[in-house]
């Protein structure tokens, strides 16, 4: 075998897993129900028919256009069975509607805003709410209201959350409830694509086990979480929550270009995403419609992310002792050339970086980005986005080659297997993350132990770990990609370097 084959043939394995994972894990949408659906199902035709009539024109609080969304909204669901109330304050126009004789505490609420910014007919931001509260009340009321299910629309959302914050100071002033709220809030950032279910707020235990028994196909992270913590966006959600209330919130983000635009339509809003987030909402009440809630349960961390058919869910402590498993698998290094490695490992970022930025200017200077709305996003961004990404593994890909080469040579025939420096820095960065905040760590626990078998010179050993990898990071990459802006494109060359290391490494050849 030629030294070309002997290097390239151990990586083949890798690279194969890695395809398949991606092919399998892709985010796949549903098929958009009829209106000739059951009754009992919920069905995107029926909630598209709502978002066609409401979101013809933008509806600001106080508008003529708004005010005739709101009216039209309690007549629909007060002919549902609903018992409608409205709450105005300054201005604003909540509507809250509940079964007759509705228990003040606790039950099952499904939240979205009524309102827009001034420039957008929000067919997704916040039409799709509007249509999936209405048409998600409509199924779970086919044989009448459940006593313990609530709509909530909420106004002022685009003035910062005033009719949420509203809503949670008269709910406290009335004083404690005696069980919590669950909502079920519907948000976008975009007008395609999957459904993110992006915070939890509650007890991770409750409510994952509700969330598996519903058969939601959204997608769920625990990254998303953290991540979403240290951002300063904020939906109606985020009063809930600091009220001490449970729930779910989901969001669109395809498409995130319309966001906030005039092309935020009904034409732009695919059916396929509203059936998914309609079924995600109506299963999720379903679970908890009758359920008790109790008000002292604990809330202890879990770890949670998607896979195909359904979401795995562990414990933190599992991801912490395999993240430094694989720190204390690590073999120890032979001489100071295995440290090359590490200085290729860390110069990979920035280089990705600095090249993300390079392409980010080509944007401006060919003048294909859109000032006119005063953002940074593009009409059809995902050619760019694809370019980041392969330029980010590209960087990687080639600094790991000629730190793998220049350690061979400094080695002579040395010790075969080559690449020290790279792995051990993939493997401290997953053992450091996994510890210091699992629920983020995860994704990069995997692809720790591919790097821990090609450091040993066992690359066949990869292989489990890899497509292991390989269907944790795709659900990860479809969400980072399309949710950052073109501006971002100096981050999203980066992202490879930091969440694919494992496979760009260097691959020793195999042993004789």
């Amino acid at each position: 075998m030629s030294a070309f084959l002997a290097r390239v043939s151990p990586r083949a394995p890798l690279v194969v897993a890695a395809g398949v994972a991606l092919v399998v894990a892709w985010p796949r949408l549903p098929a958009a129900k009829p209106a000739s659906a059951p009754p009992a199902a919920f069905a995107a035709e029926r909630a598209l028919v709502h978002i066609r009539a409401w979101a013809v024109t933008p509806r600001p609080s106080g508008s003529p256009a708004h005010a005739a969304v709101v009216d039209a909204a309690e007549a629909e669901l007060e002919r549902l069975g609903f018992v409608v109330a409205r709450e105005e304050t300054r201005g604003l126009t909540n509507l809250v509607a509940s079964a007759p004789e509705a228990p003040p505490d606790g039950g099952v609420w499904l939240v979205a805003h009524s309102d827009t910014v001034a420039v957008s007919p929000g067919a997704a931001d916040d039409g799709l709410g509007l249509g999936v509260a209405m048409e998600a009340a409509r199924a779970l009321a086919v044989d009448g209201v459940p006593r313990d299910l609530h709509v909530l629309l909420t106004d002022g959302e685009e003035e910062g959350l005033l009719g949420a914050e509203s809503h949670a100071a008269g709910v406290a002033g009335r004083g404690a409830l005696q069980e919590p709220r669950v909502v079920l809030n519907v948000e976008a950032r975009g007008t395609e694509g999957p459904a993110y279910m992006f915070q939890l707020a509650g007890p991770s235990a409750a409510l994952l086990d509700v969330w598996q028994a519903s058969g939601c196909t959204a997608q769920a992270t625990s990254l998303a979480r953290a991540v979403y913590d240290q951002l300063p966006n904020d939906t109606d959600f985020t009063v809930f929550r600091r009220a001490g209330w449970w729930g779910y919130d989901f969001a669109l983000i395809g498409g995130a270009a319309r966001y906030h635009s005039p092309e935020d339509t009904p034409e732009h809003l695919d059916p396929r995403s509203v059936q998914q987030v309609g079924d995600c909402v109506t299963g999720l009440a379903r679970g908890w419609l009758g359920r008790g809630v109790s008000s002292d349960a604990v809330d202890a961390a879990r770890v949670y992310f998607q896979v195909p058919g359904g979401t795995v869910v562990v414990p933190p402590a599992l991801v912490q002792t395999f993240g430094l498993a694989a720190l204390l698998a690590l073999p120890r290094p032979r001489g100071w050339a295995a440290s090359v490695g590490l200085g290729a490992w860390l110069v990979a970022p920035f280089v990705a970086g600095m090249g993300g930025f390079g392409l980010y200017r080509l944007i401006l200077a060919l003048g294909l980005d859109s000032w006119e709305r005063g953002t940074i996003e593009m009409a059809a961004p995902a050619p760019w986005y694809v370019a980041a990404a392969a330029l980010g593994m590209a960087v990687a890909a080639g600094l790991a080659w000629l730190g793998g080469l220049l350690e061979a040579r400094l080695r002579g025939r040395e010790d075969p297997p080559v690449g020290w420096g790279w792995h051990a820095a993939t493997i401290a960065l997953a053992a450091v993350a996994a510890c210091a905040v699992p629920t983020a760590g995860y994704v990069l626990v995997p692809g720790a132990w591919v790097s821990v078998f090609l450091a040993r010179g066992v690359p066949r050993l990869a292989v489990v770990p890899a497509l292991l990898a390989g269907l944790v990071v795709t659900p990860v990459l479809c969400a980072i990609y399309p949710a950052l802006t073109t501006g971002m494109l100096p981050i999203l060359t980066v992202v490879p370097v930091l969440l694919l290391g494992w496979l760009l490494g260097p691959v020793a050849p195999a042993r004789p």
